[in-house]
């Protein structure tokens, strides 16, 4: 049992996540987002949320304002669930991608698979990652500050060789 600074109030999940009370309320009672810490017993008592519920809270709430609905985010949980990679929150343990009307999850930096339209079919992703050119480019621009480029290198000889042409044939 975790210690009441490791868990969260319902409150708590609701000013952290942004997810209405409501919502919170009936996703513990249909057990879709149930908290691991403490289950309400009845009246006068609360439930406790650990961070990894407070995590697949939010990220259910972002993909729902991504356009994904409560039924297909039902289904997206139980095809995650069924991975045996993911324990007892997948929202919280994967990287999920929304795609027009698929939700796919990132299973490496080259492999993105459906687990919407067709669950498990995988597809290989490219993703250009900007910053990490930038930084490379930079770097390179550093470098070749310093030394001329290669053509500049290649070409001193020739120029040599025509300037010393011309004074011997004058």
């Amino acid at each position: 049992m975790a210690k009441a600074a490791d868990s969260f109030s319902t409150g708590d999940a609701v000013r952290i996540t942004g997810v209405s009370f409501r919502n919170i309320d009936y996703w513990a009672r249909t057990k879709f987002i149930a908290p691991s810490i403490a289950e309400a017993q009845g009246t006068g008592t609360e439930r406790r949320y650990a961070f990894s519920d407070l995590l697949a809270l939010r990220v259910a709430r972002e993909l729902r304002e991504a356009g994904v609905s409560t039924q297909k985010l039902r289904r997206v949980v139980e095809f995650l669930r069924t991975r045996k990679t993911l324990t007892t929150h997948p929202l919280a343990e994967c990287r999920l991608i929304v795609t027009g009307t698929d939700v796919q999850m990132a299973t490496s930096p080259e492999k993105i698979m459906s687990v919407l339209r067709t669950p498990g079919q995988t597809a290989f992703a490219f993703v250009f990652d900007l910053a990490r050119t930038v930084d490379e480019m930079k770097q390179e621009i550093g470098t070749s500050e310093r030394k001329p480029p290669a053509r500049a290198r290649a070409a001193a000889p020739a120029t040599r060789n025509r300037a010393a042409r011309r004074l011997t044939a004058s």
